[in-house]
């Protein structure tokens, strides 16, 4: 029973390591900023000028990096602890990734009330729940 509660973790971090993989691909990979950016700017990219533009692509491509790492972190180290136990893959991975979903979820919902626009903030609770449940699967 213990063992497949460890591999259940174990794929639950995988399935929200690659949702990270996606978002970083579409953060890295983009040539505007994202639909929810433009509804709560209110302005449509083409309005922006170029070199303010050039900021926006650049945090945005940041954001990016942020979450390829952690879909490094919640890939490579659930992985490698699974066959490996390492009590410091066991508690860090999941801990990284449940600060840095912490913020999406936390900005994205500030950027929600504040304007009304629809930010992901649900999907960054989501994998907040989702880490937190595969943490506390794995500690069984």
């Amino acid at each position: 029973m213990k063992e497949m509660l460890h591999l259940i973790s174990t794929l639950i971090y995988i399935c929200v390591g690659i949702i990270c993989l996606l978002m970083a691909y579409k953060s890295i990979f983009s040539k505007r900023y994202l639909p929810f950016h433009e509804e709560a700017a209110g302005r449509s990219w083409e309005t922006i000028e170029k070199p303010l533009q050039n900021v926006i692509m650049t945090i945005l491509r940041i954001s990016g990096s942020g979450f390829f790492i952690v879909f490094l972190i919640l890939t490579v180290f659930p992985a490698i602890n699974y066959f490996h136990a390492d009590p410091v893959l066991k508690f860090s991975s999941p801990i990284i990734s449940f600060i840095f979903c912490s913020g999406l979820f936390l900005f994205n919902f500030i950027l929600f009330r504040q304007t009304k626009a629809r930010t992901p903030w649900k999907g960054s609770l989501v994998a907040m729940l989702l880490i937190f449940t595969a943490f506390i699967l794995s500690m069984v």
